[in-house]
C-alpha cells in the first residue's frame, strides 16, 4: 500500500471546514488539521515542535504548526516495533541540511494514526506506505518550500 495526496482536493473534509483562524485555542481542537489522514494543513496549536528525533507520540495538531513553518515531519506507526524502518527515517532527518541555527528543519515521531506504516509529510503534500519508499518521500520533499507554504522557510528550534 502505498499513496500520494497532493494538497486538496474539494476542500478540507473534518470536522470543522474553516475555522476562523489557524491557530487553534487548544491543541485537542476538533478543528485541528484538514480531514486527512494524515492530515497536510489546516488549523493547528499556536506553539509547533521542536525538530528533532521523538520516540514518543506527539501531538498532531503541533507538528502541523511546523508544516506551515515549510518543516519535513516523518512518521511511522509500529505497533510491534519496525527498527528498520525507525533507523532509514532517523537516518533521512540526519542527512537533511542543517539551518543557520543548526537545527533540521525536520522532525521524526511515532504516529498511531497512520493508515500505513511510514508516512512524509509537508504543507499541502503527504507520501504513505509500508515501507520507506526513497523516491516517493522525495516527490514530497520537493514541494517543502513552494509558494503556497504560509511561513516557507522559516527555522526551527532544535
Amino acid at each position: 500500500m502505498a499513496f500520494l495526496i497532493a494538497g486538496c482536493s474539494g476542500g478540507p473534509q473534518g470536522p470543522c471546514a474553516s475555522p476562523q483562524s489557524p491557530h487553534l485555542d487548544s491543541c485537542t481542537d476538533a478543528c485541528c488539521g484538514d480531514g486527512k489522514n494524515p492530515p497536510t494543513s489546516g488549523g493547528h496549536c499556536s506553539a509547533w515542535l521542536p525538530c528533532r528525533v521523538y520516540t514518543a507520540e506527539q501531538n498532531r495538531c503541533q507538528w502541523l504548526h511546523n508544516l506551515e513553518h515549510g518543516h519535513l515531519v516523518l512518521l511511522y506507526n509500529c505497533p510491534g516495533g519496525c527498527p528498520e524502518i525507525v533507523s532509514a527515517l532517523e537516518g533521512l532527518w540526519q542527512s537533511r541540511p542543517a539551518g543557520t541555527n543548526g537545527a533540521r528543519r525536520a522532525l521524526v515521531s511515532p504516529d498511531s494514526q497512520l493508515p500505513g506504516k511510514v508516512a512524509a509529510i509537508v504543507f499541502g503534500h503527504s507520501w504513505v506506505g509500508d515501507a520507506v519508499d526513497q523516491a516517493a518521500i522525495d516527490q514530497v520533499i520537493a514541494h517543502q518550500d513552494e509558494a503556497s507554504v504560509p511561513e516557507a522557510g522559516l527555522l526551527c528550534a532544535q
